[in-house]
């Protein structure tokens, strides 16, 4: 398994240590980052200081992948500002003259769950964007539909009425744990026919788990998905924004798995 790690966190000095701890003392564990300097790339060319002096250190880890966030408000954002928020990442490099700010890809938040040929079409431009040339080192594509529909995860053909064929990672949950373990919701995530690489669960608001428990729900995650996020932040808003006291516990579970 890996991480899939929203990284919403303003990097002041110290603030993203726990991941490069993480990171360091966990080398096989793949983490695809997520940086969020304004809600997308800023309305400037380039974030802060504060980010352009942390952004860097991402790319000492072999272990560590990085995405630029686009939120496409489920398709009703002008393509145009989309293209123009993906091209501002492409661009960082150049702008800062510094290498190493260039980023992996892009993770798509807020993205349609129901197929519908012209939101298809709409995230079809935002993905080739990412996937042709060499603005991004691995031109990976993530989308975060927060919740894909059951008629998806029942159906034995799911890339033909679906967003999936756009990307390398899509969101197949992210929502409380407790939401995560009513029976309906469970059983639905564990009985689909997609591949399990191509899927992340993210959940938040986790109880007080012991770590045994703790490395159950890691195997249970792992039935429906390849990439996960836990973490015991349950304050509207604020899930991402802070690194949550299970983060190596759980970095550590997924390690053991």
């Amino acid at each position: 398994m890996s991480i899939l790690l929203p990284l919403y966190v303003y990097p002041q000095a110290g603030a993203w240590n726990p991941l490069y701890i993480a990171a360091k003392a966990h080398p096989d564990v793949e983490f695809t980052v997520v940086v969020n300097p304004c809600s997308g790339p800023c309305n400037g060319s380039l974030p802060d200081a504060t980010y352009l002096s942390e952004i860097p250190k991402l790319r000492t880890f072999e272990n560590i992948r990085t995405l630029g966030y686009v939120a496409t408000n489920y398709t009703t954002k002008d393509l145009s500002q989309v293209l123009s928020e993906i091209d501002t990442y492409a661009n960082w490099p150049k702008t800062a003259n510094n290498t190493k700010l260039k980023v992996d890809g892009i993770f798509f938040d807020e993205t349609p769950s129901e197929f519908v040929r012209e939101k298809y079409e709409y995230l079809k431009v935002a993905s080739q964007k990412v996937k042709n040339g060499t603005a991004f080192r691995d031109r990976f594509v993530v989308h975060n539909p927060g919740l894909l529909p059951k008629t998806l995860l029942t159906t034995p053909t799911p890339f033909q009425t679906s967003y999936l064929n756009l990307t390398d990672i899509t969101v197949l949950f992210e929502e409380t744990f407790t939401k995560w373990l009513d029976a309906t919701t469970f059983d639905s995530l564990r009985s689909h026919k997609i591949k399990r690489d191509k899927l992340a669960v993210i959940l938040h608001s986790i109880p007080n788990l012991s770590n045994t428990v703790l490395d159950f729900v890691v195997e249970q995650v792992e039935d429906s998905a390849d990439w996960l996020f836990l973490t015991d932040i349950s304050q509207k808003d604020e899930y991402y924004h802070s690194f949550s006291p299970i983060f190596q516990d759980v970095v550590e579970a997924v390690d053991r798995g």
